[in-house]
């Protein structure tokens, strides 16, 4: 019995050892799994910090458990307890420990409780973007996924939260849609072929160009588009690119759908990848059949316009800003004596010569212009003139120089070439007027004779007839009364005519002699004003005046002429009731600062003179209209008599006017030296 226990206990002994065995050896295992399972786990984590990605890891109730470095860092948590946080709570605690406005906005848009809920309700991962501010405050754009964990029974588990960036990509993204669409509707043709000139892209303004759809010619060869005698072009352009090379504005002609021949410019360049190999080519086609149908009409005009010139028989002068002459006519070449080459780029003064002074032995050609001033100082000047202030100016009596040393009178008009506002130069027109000068001296000689002769028999009439017209004879019929009246009147007009014609004729000779001696401008003025007043009484017409005090070195009886004429035109020239202003004010002169000038002006509210009438009406006999003479009772030579005058002062006379508003007449004298220094500029 003793032994039968003995062998019992022996065996239970070695069972309980072998059980104690299997526990030592599975708990090793359990060890050595677990082991295996936190290394792994640690494998995982530190994979999972070294993505680039948001992950985050969530409860079945939506509470934060885990969160990778790239979270942490993003949203800022290193120093915040986030495990066990709700979305609201977490974002509450963001704002309140860190002040961060910024980043408790990210953490709502990155942790959408909407987009929880419905990953869990669909049971499938959600994914969407989202905008999320980095530390800086930079908007970056992720595409965050959610995915949904459920137990085997169908609860909830957890939820995996990734977020990848992908600014870069979508702003490269939006780069090409925004390429693509600027190359869709560019109104030039952008093409894309192959290497072998194959079509594989066309734009829409390829096809507006020729006429093709996009459909049409894809993959067919470029050539399509060339014509038959420049087959070769094709070949030429492939080789060029691919052996890369690039081919800028290149013009050339195409064949449109319809048949129709079109001028086209190319820009042709290779296309490569990313490695640098070109994997094809790009055409830029610009339709350019305007701009060329527009150059050969500027052609043809431009060889039409030099037709014109070379056939015009004045001569014809374009000059620079410098003053250089950058075109000459033949007519130019002919009269001043130089080729066409020896005129180009040579100074304009080369034929405006400072005026020679010769003796009293001169020659009877140079006689005939011995009244001619120097041209530098006063001919070149209105020229330059006009390139500064780009004023038309119509210059007569002055001359220019032959290439032979002698000159010649001429009349001319100089024009600025304006571009854009801005006066890039000037066109000078003259010719020589020594034939018409020299018939123009005849004239006046015989005028000036036959006024002579005629001037006391049409006195001895006009006294005659103004006693028959008295009433003296009053036995007369009033017929004959009345037709003496006519004859008086026709008289008066022709005494004054031939006053006039002799006051022009011996001013030009230089036959009167000014009296000239210091005058005071305001005396003037009110001499002149009171003899007018009568005048502007019967006319209707009010004078006002503002005389200025000053003194000047004239002829007074003169100047009061001119006064009276430019007066007396302005009242005949005005409405009733209207208002004639007579005014003088101090300028510097437009030579030198120092100087100073008066300047008048009359100034009236009459019918106004047309713009190519302001120069031609201080010619002789030359009127706004010709009836003017008939109903105004002028001669047509008071403004030429008081150009005479005022020229023969140094001054200057013009006028400015503007149809049915009036006309200004204005007068330029110097002032007297002597007196001129002390004036008090106002």
């Amino acid at each position: 019995m003793i032994n039968q226990n003995s062998e019992t206990e022996t065996q239970l002994i070695a069972s309980l050892q072998a059980i104690n065995q299997r526990l030592i050896q599975e708990i090793q295992e359990r060890k050595r799994v677990e082991e295996e399972l936190r290394e792994s786990s640690e494998r995982l984590k530190t994979l999972i910090n070294a993505m680039p990605d948001l992950v985050c890891f969530k409860d079945a109730s939506g509470r934060w458990l885990e969160a990778n470095q790239a979270t942490i860092e993003l949203f800022q948590l290193q120093t915040l307890d986030y495990q066990g946080k709700s979305d609201i709570e977490l974002a509450e605690l963001v704002a309140q420990f860190q002040g961060r406005t910024l980043g408790q906005n990210a953490l709502i848009n990155f942790n959408s409780q909407q987009s929880d809920q419905e990953a869990w309700k669909n049971k499938q991962p959600s994914q969407q973007q989202e905008i999320i501010p980095d530390v800086n405050g930079n908007p970056k754009i992720f595409d965050v996924i959610k995915v949904p964990l459920f137990h085997p029974n169908g609860e909830r588990k957890g939820l995996v939260i990734l977020g990848r960036d992908i600014t870069e990509h979508q702003q490269a993204e939006n780069a090409y849609k925004q390429l693509a669409a600027i190359v869709e509707s560019s109104e030039d043709g952008i093409i894309g072929k192959t290497l072998e000139g194959q079509i594989i892209s066309w734009n829409n303004g390829a096809k507006q160009i020729y006429g093709y759809s996009e459909t049409e010619v894809k993959d067919c060869p470029f050539s399509l588009l060339t014509l038959p005698e420049r087959s070769s072009e094709v070949p030429q352009i492939l080789a060029s690119i691919q052996s890369g090379g690039s081919i800028d504005h290149y013009e050339t002609v195409h064949i449109r759908k319809d048949g129709q021949h079109i001028d086209v410019s190319l820009t042709i360049s290779p296309m490569k990848d990313e490695r640098g190999n070109i994997t094809g080519i790009s055409t830029i086609s610009r339709d350019i059949s305007y701009q060329k149908r527009i150059e050969k009409t500027l052609e043809q005009l431009r060889h039409q316009n030099e037709l014109i010139l070379d056939s015009a028989g004045e001569g014809i002068c374009g000059l620079n800003q410098e003053g250089k002459i950058t075109f000459a006519n033949p007519a130019a070449a002919r009269i001043t004596g130089y080729t066409v080459r020896e005129l180009l780029m040579s100074d304009w003064q080369k034929i405006t010569q400072e005026m020679i002074t010769f003796s009293s032995s001169e020659t009877p050609q140079k006689n005939l212009y011995s009244g001619y001033k120097s041209l530098t100082n006063q001919q070149s000047s209105q020229i330059f003139a006009t390139l500064e202030d780009g004023l038309v100016r119509h210059v007569v009596h002055e001359v220019f120089w032959h290439r032979n040393g002698s000159y010649f009178p001429v009349e001319y008009v100089s024009t600025p070439i304006q571009n854009q506002g801005k006066i890039i130069g000037a066109v000078v027109i003259f010719k020589d007027i020594t034939e018409r000068q020299a018939m123009e001296k005849m004239k006046d000689e015989f005028i000036s004779v036959v006024s002579h002769e005629l001037r006391t028999p049409l006195t001895s009439i006009h006294g005659a007839l103004g006693l028959l017209a008295s009433g003296l004879l009053d036995t007369q019929p009033e017929r004959v009364k009345r037709m003496f009246d006519i004859a008086v009147a026709n008289t008066t007009r022709l005494v004054r005519l031939i006053n006039d014609i002799l006051d022009l004729e011996r001013m030009q000779a230089g036959q009167i002699t000014l009296d000239k001696k210091y005058c005071n401008l305001a005396d003037l003025m009110v001499q002149a004003n009171n003899e007018m007043i009568a005048m502007a009484e019967k006319s209707g017409v009010k004078l006002s005046m503002k005389p200025l005090g000053v003194h000047l070195w004239v002829a007074p009886d003169r100047i009061i002429q001119v006064f009276t004429n430019l007066l007396s035109n302005a009242i005949r020239f005005s409405h009733v009731d209207s208002c004639i202003w007579f005014d003088a004010t101090l300028h510097h002169s437009s030579l030198s600062s120092s100087r100073l000038e008066v300047l008048i002006t009359i100034k009236d509210q009459g019918r106004g003179i047309p713009s190519d009438k302001l120069e031609t009406i201080f010619g002789r006999f030359q009127q706004v209209d010709a009836s003017d003479s008939r109903q105004k009772g002028g001669t047509g030579l008071g403004l030429a008599i008081c150009r005479s005058i005022v020229q023969q002062h140094g001054g200057h006379i013009w006028a400015e006017s503007q149809l049915g508003k009036g006309s200004t007449f204005f007068v330029r004298l110097p002032i007297a030296a002597e007196v001129g220094e002390d004036i008090d500029f106002q």
